[in-house]
């Protein structure tokens, strides 16, 4: 009994600094001091108790008593101690279980064959954030995503790169989707936030309404859909325009990195090889909710790419031949606007539309008839593409409030945006050409809902998605049903 007495006594000594911060004290003072004198109190008794001759230790109902009272004071303290690490951290579970089945026509690839399939996928999601000041926090999401008994190599094919190996099924690993610090410098004229590191840039503006949560990225997703590592200032511009969430956000990332400083199958690891060197991507975005029209957003954006690698997502060109396998094939301008409300006039019908331009800038590298949007990299190109879509919530209580939703966008010829991180099994975002997409989403609870879908896309041009190459004119059909369970907790 007084082993178990000392060891609390131990346990609170060594909480006490702890709990004395004002930054992590979870129960008032008084109390916690009130904790220690009973401590002391019940020491005192079980001393007393123990130094009686053992034919006088007749009530034993005293001794139960006590240690009964211990009992309590250590399930307070190991509570105590829970809640202390959960305010440090928090951290939530996504799981998606979903299914495709697709017809694909005249892909230019296949010639005149049709193909079908079904495919099975699973996503889990580890989301984490933590608090430390007022002024500064963390936030991450860790992902596994993967076609069920996936055996063959995700790498063979050439599309998963660094900006979407949680967003496309690759294996069971578990792979950092984000992980930024949000940091507000005290004192400065001007509110400004700091966010570093791999950056909230995917699932971005209007995505909340077809992937049913809150915004979940800082870019619109019509641009800029892709896993990303940089820094991003935001100048929080609210208090001197009146107009809520009215920000002006400056941003650099890198979109790839050459390794040629850390060649280590080389004699001269340091020595330049020849291929591209880093594309690097430089932006610039401004947004406000619209005056009047509450829980809207619009959203101006500008982003300039430098040195677009041609093995990332375009040819690997022949290195026996005498040229490196990675050339630098120039730079992409991309800019575009977009507007979105909930709930418009209490009617539940949510609206979005967004514009989307492009403007290649060639180096005239153009090796085996792939250049940037061009097959000998000489021409600039520019392309565009719109983005709209609808969601209405229909209010039928036994349902849950079921939501049904359309969205359509199309691309020009030559039109690029850098969407390789969408939800989907297709970047739709990226087509050339028209995509009709159709959605159900059925609420179980505030944990589970479903959704049910169709995706029609017709290929004006080939190449969606690629900035390496001339696209040309095709038929290709693609035909997608699905249906999902998501799980959020």
């Amino acid at each position: 009994m007084k082993k178990i007495l000392v060891g609390a006594g131990v346990m609170v000594a060594m909480a006490g600094p702890a709990l004395a911060n004002s930054e992590t004290v979870t129960i008032p003072v008084e109390d916690y001091q009130a904790i220690l004198k009973r401590l002391d109190a019940l020491q005192q008794r079980v001393e007393f108790l123990e130094a009686r001759p053992v034919a006088a230790q007749a009530d034993e109902k005293r001794v139960v008593k006590v240690e009964q009272d211990v009992k309590t004071i250590y399930d307070g303290l190991d509570e105590i101690e829970t809640r202390q690490l959960q305010n440090k951290i928090n951290l939530g579970t996504e799981l998606r279980a979903r299914v495709d089945s697709y017809v694909v026509k005249d892909y230019p690839l296949d010639g005149d064959r049709k193909t079908d399939s079904n495919n099975w996928t699973s996503r889990f999601r580890i989301n984490m954030d933590a608090t430390f000041t007022e002024t500064l926090s963390f936030h991450g999401r860790l992902a596994m995503y993967k076609n069920w008994g996936d055996s063959d190599d995700a790498t063979a094919s050439g599309m998963l790169i660094d900006a979407n190996r949680a967003h496309q099924p690759s294996s069971s690993n578990l792979w950092v989707d984000r992980a930024y610090v949000d940091w507000i410098p005290e004192g400065l004229p001007v509110p400004v936030a700091i966010t570093i590191g791999r950056q909230p840039s995917t699932e971005g503006p209007p995505f909340e309404f077809k992937e049913n949560r809150l915004r979940q990225s800082t870019y619109p997703a019509h641009l800029f859909n892709g896993e990303s590592d940089g820094i991003v200032a935001t100048l929080g511009l609210e208090r001197y325009t009146g107009i809520a969430e009215m920000g002006l956000r400056f941003g650099y990332s890198k979109f790839y990195h050459s390794d040629d400083d850390n060649n280590t199958g080389s004699a001269f690891p340091f020595l330049d090889d020849g291929e591209a060197g880093d594309s690097n991507v430089f932006g610039i975005f401004f947004e406000s909710e619209i005056p009047g029209l509450p829980d809207s957003l619009a959203v101006l954006s500008y982003a300039t790419v430098r040195g677009l690698p041609s093995s990332m997502i375009g040819p690997v060109l022949d290195e026996a031949a005498g040229n490196p396998a990675n050339m630098d094939l120039g730079g992409m301008n991309i800019w575009g606007a977009q507007i979105q409300a909930r709930n418009i006039l209490d009617s539940g019908m949510d609206l979005f539309f967004s514009y989307g331009g492009n403007e290649s800038s060639p180096n005239g590298t153009g090796l085996f008839h792939y250049g940037l949007l061009s097959s000998d990299g000489l021409e600039a190109r520019t392309g565009s593409s719109i983005y709209l879509g609808a969601r209405y919530t229909i209010p039928f209580e036994p349902l849950n409030r079921p939501k049904i939703g359309f969205e359509f966008n199309h691309g020009s010829q030559y039109w690029f945006s850098m969407t390789m991180g969408g939800t989907d099994l297709f970047n739709k975002l990226a087509t050339r050409g028209n995509v009709y997409d159709f959605y159900y989403i059925q609420p179980v609870n505030q944990y589970l809902f479903f959704r049910a879908g169709f995706m029609h896309v017709s290929y004006d041009y080939s190449g969606s998605g690629l900035y390496a190459g001339e696209p040309a004119a095709t038929n290709a059909i693609l035909d997608n049903y699905y249906f999902l369970m998501d799980v959020r907790f």
